[in-house]
């Protein structure tokens, strides 16, 4: 590389970085501004509540400042209750030490970004968004404005904003209608902003796939509510790595490209591809939640699998949750990472509804559906097989409501079913 070019490179670099800075600076102050504006402009019990929320029992008329460096000595002097109060993105490690920190030598001044005060109260705001950390220096230097004329050293608390979008999403039902609207509007930017927990999926995002245009926000929208799904599926207390985190280490979401037609979350290793893993997929018809055996590492172990343990392959498949299927494709390369999958056969399995009752198709070990499979992923070059269960779109929105905990645990239902699947083609000592 040239000097002239490595100079390019590195101020294209640093502008990049800076517009970045520039942008979550900015995404930083719209938060904490909607927040306050939200607090404010609905009748005082949405901020009382709030408040009680932080521990705090407040009397009296409740103001609000953003950006200033001090709301006067006199105003904090007087108040008997007195937080810092930090809203950072995503949990962070250093918390504990953050707020036992606090007393030490600090640099220069500061300036929060919002207070929240009354006649027995004061708290003291600062937020960050993205990647942003909380700074010792600037929460010392905060919590020096608390200290003054204090009987009792101020209380320091970190929240993350997905507890904030919690909070408001408990409280927002028993509103009015002017309170509950605007409250509504704040949990819909946290949630496009992807500053909360997943709360379930909605009707626009199916709509997305069947619009000729696909609009950037909702695609970020829905890609990012994946992966908040996929948060709670890995980190559940009966999640996929309650189940086996040596295993299923981390989750990916895939992008979606200019001629997909779903959105995909995978969990597994990091080179999940060369294992069978598991694989939740967002369609317009719903979701499909599946085993996937889908490079060469994974389909030698599965052939190998099914030649020496037969028998056990059979029984867990007819085993899993019915109605089920089994997709086999054929993976063709068109470019280097760049494939097209083909739909050779989909072999069906369930339990027929009376009056006709009885399991049918890969529900019965004894199925020669598991002699053409068999045959089918000898006789194709590089194949590739799932295992599928559907959770209709309707059936979808139904389980979202109630913050979607129920489609999570109907996910997991279906994923601990599967596990037994995996770790028999993988082999139990794979991590």
């Amino acid at each position: 590389m040239t000097d002239f070019h490595h100079n390019i490179f590195y101020y294209y670099r640093g502008s990049q970085h800076a517009k970045q800075v520039q942008y979550d600076q900015q995404l930083e102050d719209n938060t904490t501004k909607a927040l306050i504006n939200t607090l404010k402009h609905c009748s005082p019990i949405v901020a009382m509540e709030f408040l009680k929320w932080l521990g705090i029992e407040a009397i009296g008329k409740v103001d609000f400042e953003l950006q200033k460096a001090t709301i006067g000595t006199e105003k904090i002097r007087r108040t008997s209750q007195r937080l810092l109060l930090g809203l950072v993105d995503k949990p962070e490690k250093s918390v504990d030490s953050i707020c036992t920190e606090l007393k030490g030598p600090i640099f220069g001044d500061s300036r929060p970004d919002a207070w929240i005060y009354g006649e027995n109260f004061v708290v003291l705001i600062e937020s960050k968004v993205g990647d942003g950390s909380l700074e010792l220096n600037q929460m010392r230097c905060h919590f020096r404005k608390l200290e003054k004329g204090a009987s009792q050293p101020p209380k320091c608390q970190v929240r993350n904003w997905a507890e904030v979008h919690r909070f408001f999403m408990t409280l927002v039902s028993g509103l009015s209608d002017k309170n509950k609207l605007l409250v509504e509007q704040f949990i819909q930017y946290l949630r496009w902003q992807s500053m909360s927990e997943f709360t379930g999926f909605e009707e626009g995002m199916f709509e997305f796939f069947v619009r000729d245009e696909k609009d950037v926000d909702t695609k970020k929208w829905i890609r990012d509510t994946i992966g908040l799904f996929a948060e709670k599926v890995l980190h559940n207390p009966n999640g996929l790595q309650a189940l086996n985190a040596a295993f299923y280490k981390d989750y990916h979401v895939g992008n979606f490209k200019i001629n997909d037609n779903h959105f995909w979350v995978v969990f597994g290793p990091e080179k999940f591809g060369e294992v069978c893993h598991q694989t939740i997929t967002l369609y317009d018809y719903g979701l499909d939640v599946f085993v996937n055996v889908e490079l060469l590492p994974a389909i030698k172990k599965l052939k190998k699998k099914i030649k020496n343990e037969r028998q056990e392959f059979t029984t867990i498949i007819s085993g899993l949750p019915e109605p089920f299927n089994i997709l086999i494709e054929e993976r063709k390369q068109k470019k280097a990472m760049l494939f097209d999958y083909y739909t050779i056969a989909t072999l069906e399995a369930g339990v027929r509804e009376p009056p006709h009752p009885g399991p049918y198709g890969l529900k019965i070990p004894q199925s020669i559906g598991f002699n053409y499979l068999e045959t089918l992923l000898e006789k194709i070059q590089y194949p590739c097989l799932s295992v599928r269960k559907r959770i209709e779109r309707k059936r979808v929105l139904e389980l979202s409501k109630s913050n979607g905990d129920a489609l999570v645990d109907e996910v997991l239902g279906i994923m601990n079913k599967f596990h037994p699947l995996v770790e028999f083609i993988n082999g139990k000592g794979e991590k």
